[in-house]
């Protein structure tokens, strides 16, 4: 695995760690978004998925690497996470928000990975970028779908 690939990997990896850290932060408000059963699937489905993405990066021979970015994008991504919710962690329409931008986000970093799983025909990291990529697009579409909803009952 060259750098660039691990680096993609530790970005992932952080962008797991930083869901759930998210997902414990605002509970209330997403356990009555998502219902409470959605979201300890969730926090499940994301768990074993980080797992799976750091048992990669520890045979990978570059955990060093992966590490280092797993630091520093959960850094950056806590920051813009903590800055755009502020206070705001029991408001559903907030962190609905915010997971536009943060799943988004995800997509493309898992793009990325996909696409140099692919150059390197590692079938680890392409089945696990295409788990990836189907939780975030999901969860896109999951916040946009009750973001309209939210502006029907409001506006």
């Amino acid at each position: 695995m060259n750098e660039f690939t691990a680096k993609k990997l530790g970005e992932v990896i952080a962008f797991c760690e930083v869901f759930l850290d998210t997902l414990e932060k605002g509970s209330a408000a997403l356990q009555s978004m998502y219902t409470p059963a959605a979201w300890h699937e969730y926090k499940e489905t994301v768990t074993i998925h980080r797992d799976s993405l750091l048992d990669v990066a520890d045979k990978s021979g570059s955990k060093e690497i992966v590490e280092k970015k797993i630091s520093g994008t959960g850094s950056k991504l806590r920051s813009m996470r903590d800055m755009y919710v502020g206070e705001e962690w029991d408001n559903p329409t907030e962190l609905l928000e915010w997971s536009g931008f943060f799943h988004g986000a995800a997509v493309v970093h898992y793009a990325l990975l996909s696409g140099a799983g692919t150059k390197i025909k590692d079938n680890s990291i392409l089945e696990l970028t295409r788990v990836g990529l189907e939780l975030h697009h999901k969860l896109l579409s999951q916040s946009e779908e009750l973001l309209h909803q939210t502006g029907i009952d409001r506006g």
